[in-house]
C-alpha cells in the first residue's frame, strides 16, 4: 500500500498533479490501485488542484505540520522554505507511519516534488493494470487493507 507525498508551487493544477504522479508510478512499475492517499504539508489545505485530484481519485487527502515533517528523517533534505527540510518525503513517510521509503523525491517539471512510502499489506479484488496505456483501473471501493 502507498502514501504519495506532494509537494507542489501555489496554484498548480489537477492535470499537472495527475500527470507527475502517472508519471512517476510508470516509471517505478507501480499501480495507481495501490495509492491509500496523498500526504502534504498543511500550508496545502486550500490547494484547489491537489484537492480536486483527491476528490477525482477518490484518494484520502492528510496534512501535517511542518513541525511534525521537520521530526522525519529523510535521504534528501532541501533548503528549509516552509519550515521543514522535507514536504514530498516526509510526508510520504509520515503518512506511511511504519512504512519506508519506496521512492525518493522526484522533481516533476518546477510545479511538483513527489516521493512514495510503502506500508506492508495487501488488495484484494482489484485490476492492477500495471503499465497499461490507459492508466490502471481499479474499483476503489474494493480495497481490504491489512495494516
Amino acid at each position: 500500500m502507498l502514501w504519495i507525498g506532494i509537494g507542489c508551487r501555489r496554484g498548480v493544477s489537477k492535470a499537472t498533479i495527475a500527470d507527475a504522479i502517472a508519471l512517476v508510478l510508470k516509471q517505478y512499475q507501480l499501480s495507481e490501485c495501490e495509492i491509500i492517499g496523498i500526504a502534504t504539508v498543511e500550508r496545502k489545505f486550500d490547494e484547489a488542484g491537489l484537492l480536486e485530484y483527491c476528490q477525482d481519485y477518490n484518494f484520502s487527502l492528510s496534512f501535517f505540520s511542518a513541525e511534525q515533517l521537520q521530526a522525519i528523517p529523510v535521504p534528501n533534505p532541501s533548503i528549509d522554505r516552509i519550515g521543514t527540510r522535507s514536504v514530498a518525503e516526509a510526508a510520504a513517510l509520515c503518512a506511511a507511519g511504519s512504512g519506508f521509503l519506496r521512492v525518493p523525491k522526484q522533481a516533476i517539471g518546477k510545479a511538483v516534488t513527489l516521493a512514495i512510502a510503502e506500508i506492508p499489506g495487501k488488495l484484494k479484488s482489484v485490476d492492477l493494470a500495471v503499465g497499461h496505456e490507459d492508466a490502471a483501473i481499479c474499483d476503489r471501493s474494493t480495497h481490504d487493507f491489512d495494516l
